[in-house]
């Protein structure tokens, strides 16, 4: 994890918001997940992280991409995926990777960015990176190493063509591994909880999770449970907004099922 760690500060530039081109300072509560991850004495073959919106979920997926991708996790000549519900979902992740990618001089000298198919190419190591879509039709024959699944939660009921797909394709590969970085799904009966549940509840050493949640038994508006589930908040998260929002669904019923 150490060396991750040191390569996404040295390497990375934040690619949005007020600190936009700065090199990335991770956060500690960052580092606890890539330690969680690369320093797993079991080994890391699934990584769940879950928290709430706005806590910089894309970027820090974008980082673990690149790490991968040209970085001292990357394998050479290895396919690498990144997985979403929607075309639209699917291009978020690409676009900040590909702006980390052209803020760096180092990463932009050796990642080639292929805009119109959505890919990142890196020659020397002969690594390659597509982000895909449950709407795409190519999704069988791949052979990924290193797999992204994005926003996971927003599949309902508890399969998902597209999550089977890559997760059976990776059985080709010696030590794969698959991060899943979403917001908690709306049903326990959706295919995201059901995922945390059994990692939760231990049975598999190689599978680590990560669930930034409120107390149930606090006031959810209050700043107590909103810090328990946004690791970001008032940091890169911005408080002021955060409470507004609890606020106005304290306030509105109608808007309490969207801010929880």
């Amino acid at each position: 994890a150490a060396r991750a760690i040191a390569w996404i500060e040295k390497y990375s530039r934040v690619p949005e918001g007020k600190d936009v081109g700065r090199p990335v300072k991770l956060r500690p509560w960052q580092k606890r997940e890539l330690k969680k991850i690369y320093d797993n004495p079991h080994g890391t073959r699934r990584a769940i992280l879950s928290f709430g919106r706005k806590n910089g979920k894309t970027s820090l997926a974008a980082f673990l991409l690149l790490l991968h991708l040209c970085g001292p996790e990357a394998r050479p000549n290895s396919q690498l995926n990144s997985a979403a519900q929607s075309r639209e979902q699917a291009a978020i992740v690409f676009n900040l990777a590909a702006k980390i990618v052209r803020l760096s001089p180092e990463l932009s000298a050796v990642v080639t960015i292929r805009d119109s198919i959505k890919q990142l190419y890196c020659p020397e190591l002969g690594t390659l990176y597509r982000a895909l879509s449950a709407e795409a039709s190519t999704t069988y024959g791949l052979s990924p190493v290193f797999a992204l699944h994005d926003e996971l939660g927003q599949v309902k009921g508890p399969r998902s063509e597209l999550y089977e797909a890559i997760e059976t394709a990776m059985a080709a590969h010696e030590r794969p591994l698959s991060i899943i970085i979403s917001t908690q799904a709306p049903s326990d009966a959706d295919l995201l909880s059901i995922l945390i549940d059994d990692a939760l509840a231990g049975h598999d050493p190689q599978t680590v999770v990560s669930l930034y949640t409120a107390d149930p038994e606090l006031d959810p508006f209050s700043v107590k449970a909103i810090r328990q589930a946004n690791p970001a908040f008032g940091d890169f998260q911005s408080a002021e907004e955060v409470l507004s929002q609890a606020e106005s669904a304290r306030r509105m019923p109608s808007r309490e099922a969207s801010y929880r």
